[in-house]
């Protein structure tokens, strides 16, 4: 079916390991949409006024997958956004500390400065959120409460929008510069940023939060990663929603057999090397790519809600349960059923 409305859509992808990654670098959002007359475009390929929209989704034609904070965020502002799918990509999350660090357990963080980076810039300050809700639940393992907790904020310059992703990966953060010269005593880092930190030998683990799932849910803003799109294109054009996710499906598959192939990719991403990839997630975690709205997800995802409105992230709350909508998830796995159906006859 050709359109005659729409010619391309955007497309957003955070810094984090996702099947939305794999099926753009690997040409297959081209070539599934071309099939509809339709051009997927990076949206940090158009003009800079256009960047925002991966914060306030602001854009009509617009797929996004990454982080969750800014999603719920934009939801609980009013954003036409839609929740298409989640993914859970065990990742390690650590509480850090210098390696001559006196602090030996996070009890002991009653009496020590934690830093919280900030971003008076921001749109949504997704940052400051995760580092508060990395120590909100490593404090809770160990019976500590949020009210003993001595927070130092880091102010730091940036918005997210108008500096490149690269450049941003370059640069030292203010928490860790805060850490080196004394400022702070703990910091939050995960991914493949804590590895390259770990690879110094001038920090030490104190924590780390996904260590024991069964006693704590690791949430954070890439734990569950959130699939969404703009409502325009769900209604109007629900056959190009079902082909970009069904192309994400199949990323997350071929991912499992591709393994070298997947882990350069998610390194890349993640602007780190394959080895550090691999040494910040758990076992496996490149065979989890493939998005979902399951039980487990949409709790996580929940627990992350909860977190940010109680801490007056949000404006108001609202039902997760009615803004999940598994149709497009549903339609795009029959497709390929369907398909593998036929070439196996």
């Amino acid at each position: 079916m050709a359109h005659t409305h729409i010619k391309e859509i955007h497309y957003t992808i955070c810094p984090v390991g996702n099947a939305s990654y794999l099926a753009a670098n690997r040409g297959k959002l081209t070539e599934s949409l071309k099939k509809l007359e339709v051009t997927p475009v990076l949206l940090q390929s158009l003009p800079q006024p256009f960047w925002k929209a991966h914060f306030d989704y602001q854009d009509p034609l617009l797929f996004r997958e990454g982080g969750n904070i800014p999603p719920i965020w934009a939801k609980s502002n009013g954003a036409d956004v839609v929740l298409i799918g989640l993914a859970l990509l065990k990742q390690k999350q650590y509480i850090l500390v210098r390696a001559d660090s006196p602090i030996d357990s996070v009890e002991q963080l009653r009496g020590y400065r934690i830093g919280i980076p900030v971003h008076p810039a921001a749109l949504i300050d997704f940052h400051k959120a995760t580092a508060e809700h990395g120590f909100a639940l490593a404090l809770a393992a160990r019976g500590v409460s949020l009210k003993e907790a001595n927070f130092v904020p880091i102010h730091a310059d940036g918005d997210f929008v108008s500096v490149p992703r690269w450049a941003r990966s370059q640069s030292e953060p203010e928490e860790v510069q805060a850490l080196n010269n004394g400022e702070v005593d703990a910091i939050y880092v995960k991914s493949s940023k804590a590895q390259k930190l770990l690879d110094t030998g001038k920090y030490r683990v104190l924590f780390d939060i996904a260590e024991n799932p069964s006693q704590l849910s690791p949430i954070n803003n890439e734990y569950p990663n959130a699939l969404t799109v703009s409502r325009y294109l769900a209604e109007e054009f629900p056959e190009v929603v079902i082909a970009y996710v069904k192309e994400l499906l199949l990323a997350a598959e071929w991912a499992k057999t591709n393994r070298e192939e997947a882990l350069t990719l998610l390194a890349e991403q993640t602007f780190g090397t394959v080895g550090q990839a691999v040494s910040s997630h758990y076992r496996d975690f490149y065979r989890t790519l493939a998005p979902n709205l399951s039980e487990e997800s949409l709790q996580a995802l929940e627990g992350q809600k909860r977190f940010l409105f109680d801490q007056g992230y949000l404006k108001k709350d609202f039902d997760l349960a009615k803004w999940a909508d598994d149709r497009f998830l549903k339609a795009a796995q029959a497709e390929i059923d369907s398909e593998q159906k036929e070439r196996e006859a």
